[in-house]
């Protein structure tokens, strides 16, 4: 089965969101030389992915809901995959949807706000043309201009 992204906020997928979460929730929090690549999310990442008032989207694969992304009115984008995906695409096929659902929506701009740990959302940021700012320590926003759409 070739994973595909869903509108998770439909009745039909609802039952899929908490055993993502927990999931998420139960990885190891240890910052060894193991895990500083697999950085565990953080429980208000988790907060925002699955705030219902934001517009959430999630991969499906054959092992169910592996990842998931919201977009707020801002044009905040959050997102995490469970650790036994990431390094597969997903995020990076989960967040061209989400960008292109904000472009359609005419943003002008969307960002996340991410950790340092997490080099695999600076190194996915710096491909798809993001721009990197420090906030302050251990902070780092992403920035990407997004094209206008002319109105007739």
């Amino acid at each position: 089965m070739e994973p595909y992204i869903v509108a998770v906020d439909h009745p039909s997928l609802f039952f899929l969101v908490g055993p993502f979460v927990t999931e998420l929730r139960n990885e190891s929090r240890r910052f060894g030389r193991v895990d500083a690549a697999n950085p565990k999310p953080f429980p208000s990442l988790v907060r925002r992915v699955v705030d219902p008032t934001r517009t959430r989207f999630g991969v499906m694969s054959e092992h169910g809901l592996v990842a998931m992304a919201s977009l707020s009115i801002d044009g905040e984008i959050s997102m995490a995959v469970a650790a036994g995906h990431r390094g597969e695409g997903h995020g990076t096929k989960l967040l061209i949807h989400v960008i292109q659902v904000a472009e359609h929506a005419e943003f002008g701009r969307v960002f996340m706000t991410s950790s340092r740990r997490s080099r695999p959302i600076s190194r996915l940021g710096s491909r798809l043309g993001w721009t990197p700012v420090d906030i302050t320590p251990g902070r780092l926003d992403l920035f990407l201009d997004l094209p206008r759409r002319r109105s007739a």
